[in-house]
C-alpha cells in the first residue's frame, strides 16, 4: 500500500529541512558567546515558529519542493540559503520590536545563518542521493496500460515516450476486447496484450499504476461499462480529454505527459498518506494485541474447553484490490464444512455455541484479525471483507450493489464506518447493502487519521455492544 510520490519525496525533503533547521538552533545554543537575553522556553518556540513559518512559505512560493530541483546540487543549495537568509531577519525585527536587544546580535545571527545553511545544504545532498536512487529503482516510474485501439492510442503513446516523459512512465501494452482478426498486434511497437479481463489481472497483481481508456467521448456507454469493471481496482482511471479549452468545473482534471484527462478514479491512500495509514494499522495492532492478549487467552481456554474443533476459525475473504486472503476470528459456531458463508450468519443459527454466543456479543470474535493486519492483508479501519460471491437476498453483493467493488480500492478493516452507523449483524437487504456500500465509499473519498481515530474510539465506545451485534 505504501506507493512512492512526488509529493511524499517534497513532504520528506521539506520535514528533512525543518530538522535541519532545529540541528542548526540546538548547534548555536550549544556554543552561545552572546549576552543572555533571559528568553523564556515559550518566548524561544514562538520566535523559531516564526522563522519556520517564513521559511517554508517562501520555499513553496519558490517552487523549491520539487523532485526536479533536488537533482540539481547548486540551485537544491542555493535556494535554501535564500530563503533562510531573508526569514531570518525578517523574524529579528519582529522579535526585536519586543526585545530591541536581538538587534545587537548580529554575529550570532550570521553565525546561526552559517549552521543552517550548512545543515540544509546537508539535508540537499540527502534528497539528491534518495531521488537518484528512486529513479534508478524505478520507484517513481508509473506503469500504464493503455485501453482501446483509436486514434487516441498514437497520440498518447507519442506523449508518453516524449523526451520530458518517458523516465516517468512506462508503456506496459494495449487491452482491447476486439477479436484478434479485427486489432492490430502493436501500435507504435506497443504490443497488444490481451483483453480487459486480462488487464483486471494484472491491476489485481498490482502491475499497474494508471489505466488509460483511448475511448473517443462519443463511446460514452463503452467508458461506462469499462469504469464499472475496472472499479474496484487500486489504478488511477483516466480519460484523456478532447478539448484543453473544456471547462470541468468541480470535476477531478489531471495532466498526465502533457494531456489534460479526466480522472474518473484515483488510487487512495498512495504516498505520505499511505505511510501514515500503515503506521497507523501496525501501531495499533501491535498495541490491541497487547492489550487484550489475557482477553485472548481467555475467549481461547474457553473455545478448547466447550467445543470440538479449532480455536480459530479460517475463512476466505475478498480484500485490497480484489485480492482473496484468509481471515483469522474466534470459532463461535459448530464446524460445518459445507457452508461457505456466502449466506452469512442470522442471529438465530443453531450452530452458535454458547461461549461463540457471548464472544460474538461482545466482538471478541473479532479480535484475532489484529493479526491479519500485523500481516498486511487488512487495516485497522476500512470496509468490512466479505467472502467471495456473498449473497444478499438471492443475488452476489456485486450484483445488488452496483458500486460494490469500489471498496476493494483499499485494505479491508477490522472495523469501520459502516460498523459504527448501523451495519453490524449481517447484511440480507439491498437496502442495507447500499448503504453500508455508500458509507464505505464515502470513508475511502474522505479519508484522514482524524477520520480513523474517531471511528476507533466510537467502535470501543459504543460499537462493541450494539444492537445489531450478535
Amino acid at each position: 500500500m505504501i506507493f512512492w510520490t512526488h509529493g511524499l519525496i517534497n513532504r520528506l525533503v521539506r520535514l528533512g529541512d525543518l530538522a535541519a533547521i532545529a540541528i542548526a538552533f540546538i548547534a548555536v545554543g550549544v556554543t552561545w558567546r552572546g549576552p543572555g537575553l533571559g528568553f523564556n522556553m515559550l518566548q524561544f518556540g514562538l520566535a523559531g515558529l516564526l522563522f519556520l513559518v517564513l521559511f517554508v512559505r517562501l520555499m513553496e512560493a519558490s517552487n523549491s519542493y520539487r523532485v526536479e530541483r533536488y537533482r540539481n546540487p547548486l540551485s537544491s543549495i542555493l535556494r535554501p540559503a535564500l530563503m533562510t537568509a531573508i526569514a531570518l531577519p525578517v523574524t529579528g525585527i519582529v522579535v526585536g520590536i519586543y526585545r530591541p536587544e536581538v538587534f545587537d546580535l548580529g554575529a550570532e545571527m550570521l553565525r546561526w545563518l552559517g549552521w543552517a545553511v550548512v545543515a540544509l545544504a546537508a539535508n540537499r545532498f540527502i534528497a539528491k542521493f534518495l531521488v537518484a536512487k528512486a529513479f534508478r529503482d524505478g520507484l517513481l516510474r508509473r506503469r500504464v496500460a493503455i485501453v482501446g485501439v483509436t486514434e487516441k492510442t498514437d497520440t498518447i503513446i507519442e506523449s508518453l515516450r516524449s523526451d520530458d516523459q518517458r523516465h516517468t512512465y512506462e508503456i506496459l501494452g494495449i487491452y482491447d476486447d476486439r477479436g484478434p482478426d479485427r486489432r492490430a498486434e502493436s501500435v507504435q511497437g506497443v504490443p497488444v496484450i490481451g483483453k480487459v479481463e486480462d488487464l483486471r489481472k494484472a491491476v489485481s497483481a498490482s502491475s499497474v499504476d494508471v489505466v488509460i481508456l483511448a475511448l473517443p467521448w462519443v463511446a460514452m456507454t463503452r467508458i461506462d461499462g469499462m469504469l464499472e469493471r475496472l472499479q474496484g481496482f487500486a489504478a488511477d482511471l483516466l480519460v484523456p480529454l478532447e478539448s484543453h479549452d473544456l471547462r470541468t468545473g468541480f470535476a477531478s482534471t489531471v495532466t498526465i505527459a502533457g494531456m489534460r484527462s479526466l480522472c474518473m478514479a484515483h488510487r487512495p491512500l498512495k504516498g505520505s498518506q499511505g505511510v501514515l495509514k500503515a503506521v497507523e494499522d501496525k501501531v495499533v495492532a501491535v498495541i490491541g494485541l497487547t492489550l487484550t492478549a489475557p482477553i485472548l487467552l481467555g475467549a481461547a481456554i474457553a473455545i478448547r474447553l466447550t467445543s470440538p474443533g479449532p480455536i480459530l476459525f479460517r475463512q476466505r475473504r475478498v480484500g485490497f484490490n480484489n485480492q482473496t486472503f484468509d481471515v483469522f476470528k474466534f470459532r463461535t459456531m459448530t464446524v460445518d464444512p459445507n457452508d461457505d458463508g456466502t449466506r452469512g450468519t442470522p442471529k438465530d443459527n443453531p450452530r452458535i455455541t454458547r461461549v461463540g454466543a457471548f464472544l460474538r456479543r461482545s466482538s471478541i470474535d473479532e479480535l484475532p484479525q489484529l493479526l491479519n493486519v500485523l500481516k498486511g492483508d487488512m487495516s485497522v479501519v476500512g470496509p468490512r471483507p466479505h467472502v467471495p460471491n456473498m449473497l444478499v437476498g438471492n443475488n452476489t453483493y456485486l450484483e445488488a450493489v452496483r458500486q460494490y467493488a469500489f471498496r476493494c480500492r483499499v485494505k479491508p478493516g477490522v472495523t469501520g464506518l459502516a460498523q459504527i452507523n448501523g451495519a453490524r449483524g449481517g447484511i440480507h437487504t439491498v437496502e442495507k447493502a447500499r448503504k453500508a456500500v455508500e458509507f464505505d465509499i464515502a470513508y475511502i473519498e474522505n479519508w484522514s487519521l482524524w477520520l480513523d481515530i474517531k471511528i476507533m474510539a466510537k467502535t470501543v465506545i459504543v460499537g462493541l455492544f450494539g444492537k445489531d451485534v450478535f
